[in-house]
C-alpha cells in the first residue's frame, strides 16, 4: 500500500506579478505555473521535499464574493485568506487507490475531481484532487502526469536555502490533529513535546502547536528561518 508524502504548502497573495518579484527579491527562484499574463500561480522549488505556491485564486474578472459563493469551503477559505494558509499531499498512485487507503485510516474525503494546467513551457500537466470536509487536515493529490521536468537551476536560490524544514500548525485540539494526520500520511512518527505536538515524515515536521483555531501559522527552512524572516531580510 502507498503512502503520501508532504507536496506543498500553500501562500495566498493578492497581486502576483507583484508578489513573484517581491520573493525573487528575498533570493527566491520563482517558476510561473504557466504564462505568466494569465498564470494564477508560482512555485518554488528547492533541491528536495515540498515546494511552496504562491496562488491567487480569484479570477481577475471574477467578484470575490461571487466566485467564493460558487466554490467549495475549502477553496471559499483560500478566497479570504492571506499569507500562509493550507498544505497538501501527494500519494504516487492513482487517486482511486489513494481514497482507498484514507478510508481503510478512518479519514473522511470529499469525491476527486480532475485538474490540469499548462506550464510556461507549454507543457500540459495532468492530476486529481480531493479536499477532506476537515479544513484543518490537509487536501491531498495523485502524482502529476506527466512527471514536471523541474531544472537544477530552478532548484537553487540565491539565499541559499536548499529545502523547507517544518510548517507549524495552531489548533485547539493538538493531539488529535497530529493523531489524523499521522494516519494519513501513514508512516509518520508522532511525538509529544511540553509545548506541542510533531509528525515527523520524509525529512520536514509538522509542528502543531495549540491556539484558538485552525491556523498555518508559520514555515520554518533548513537553516532555521522562517519564510518571514526570509522575506524581510
Amino acid at each position: 500500500m502507498s503512502e503520501l508524502t508532504p507536496s506543498h504548502v500553500l501562500v495566498r497573495v493578492e497581486g502576483l506579478a507583484r508578489s513573484v518579484a517581491a520573493y525573487e527579491a528575498a533570493g527566491f527562484t520563482v517558476q510561473w505555473g504557466s504564462d505568466p499574463r494569465a498564470a494564477h500561480n508560482a512555485l518554488i522549488h528547492f533541491r528536495e521535499g515540498p515546494f511552496i505556491e504562491l496562488f491567487d485564486p480569484v479570477p481577475a474578472d471574477a467578484d470575490p464574493a461571487e466566485f467564493r459563493a460558487r466554490m467549495p469551503p475549502r477553496v471559499g477559505a483560500w478566497v479570504d485568506a492571506r499569507g500562509l494558509c493550507d498544505h497538501a499531499l501527494e500519494g504516487d498512485t492513482a487517486m482511486e487507490a489513494i481514497l482507498e487507503r484514507l478510508a481503510a485510516r478512518g479519514i473522511e474525503t470529499n469525491p476527486a475531481f480532475e485538474a490540469e494546467r499548462t506550464g510556461a513551457d507549454g507543457v500540459t500537466l495532468r492530476w486529481s484532487l480531493t479536499l477532506p470536509p476537515r479544513l484543518d487536515l490537509p487536501f491531498v493529490m495523485s502524482p502529476y502526469e506527466p512527471a514536471p521536468a523541474i531544472p537544477e537551476g530552478d532548484r537553487r536560490h540565491s539565499n541559499g536555502l536548499r529545502r523547507l524544514a517544518s510548517l507549524e500548525i495552531e489548533s485547539a485540539q493538538p493531539f488529535e490533529l497530529a493523531e489524523r494526520l499521522t494516519a494519513m500520511l501513514g508512516h509518520a512518527t508522532l511525538r509529544t513535546l511540553d509545548d506541542a505536538v510533531t509528525v515527523e515524515t520524509a525529512g520536514f515536521t509538522y509542528r502543531i502547536v495549540a491556539g484558538p483555531e485552525h491556523r498555518v501559522a508559520s514555515l520554518r527552512f533548513n537553516d532555521g528561518r522562517t519564510l518571514e524572516d526570509v522575506r524581510a531580510s
